[in-house]
């Protein structure tokens, strides 16, 4: 007679309880629970970028600066998401988009964004468009031609500056993919570099920068400049 097993008790219950803390691990495994931006970023992919911890903090009416040197408020506490460090020549954006977040009192009025943009592109390639908006709203759109300069200037509707639940300004920057993902499935997008960026209530804008035009210089006799030796110009305004 073949001997047969009685399991006592207690290993029922060790048992049940392997039972269910194994089931367990395997639903936390398919069901984590983590935080918005965690989840986001490293689980669902919806995000390009991962959030960074800052104050917000903005001097409203302050330029700020992300180039060594340049006069601006420098203090690095609006780069939230899709924004490299700051470097010598700026901040480059990475993934779909780059956005700053700003915390300030908001004026009863419409305000103005200004700031300095470039793009890695040139003449040889199509015309890339870059769509800036403000707390989910569009604003205005950027078109790149070439390595040149883009100066964004565009005013934020009160209702719009306003429409943030949690009082903090998101300005977003989003940019075009220009080829197919790479072999880490990274998409391959246009890099916008910021060197400045600045917001003020328009009533208190400053008037647009012009070049002040003097007057002409006064024609000289260019033999006699020349006798006393010096040396004719290669062009005259005259």
């Amino acid at each position: 007679m073949e001997p047969t097993y009685q399991p006592r008790l207690w290993h029922l219950i060790v048992t049940l309880f392997v039972v269910v803390f194994g089931g367990a691990v395997l639903w936390m495994i398919f069901n984590p629970r983590v935080a918005d931006d965690y989840r986001n970023y490293y689980i669902d992919r919806s995000w390009s970028c991962f959030p960074r911890e800052i104050s917000y903090f903005y001097p409203l009416g302050e330029p700020v600066t992300f180039v060594a040197g340049r006069p601006g408020y420098e203090r690095d506490t609006i780069r939230w998401c899709g924004f490299m460090p700051i470097k010598n020549d700026g901040i480059k954006s990475f993934g779909d988009y780059g956005i700053l977040k700003l915390k300030f009192p908001i004026p009863d009025e419409d305000l103005l964004l200004t700031f300095s943009s470039w793009a890695n592109t040139n003449a040889s390639k199509p015309e890339r468009q870059v769509t800036v908006s403000v707390n989910g709203q569009s604003v205005g759109i950027l078109t790149f031609k070439d390595a040149k300069r883009v100066n964004g200037s565009f005013v934020i509707p009160a209702e719009i500056a306003k429409a943030s639940p949690d009082g903090v300004m998101e300005v977003r920057w989003d940019v075009p993919r220009i080829a197919p993902p790479g072999t880490n499935s990274e998409p391959v997008t246009l890099q916008v570099r910021l060197e400045a960026v600045r917001i003020v209530p328009v009533s208190k804008a400053p008037p647009p920068v012009t070049t002040p035009v003097g007057e002409p210089a006064p024609a000289r006799d260019n033999a006699r400049w020349n006798e006393k030796g010096g040396v004719t110009p290669a062009f005259s305004p005259n």
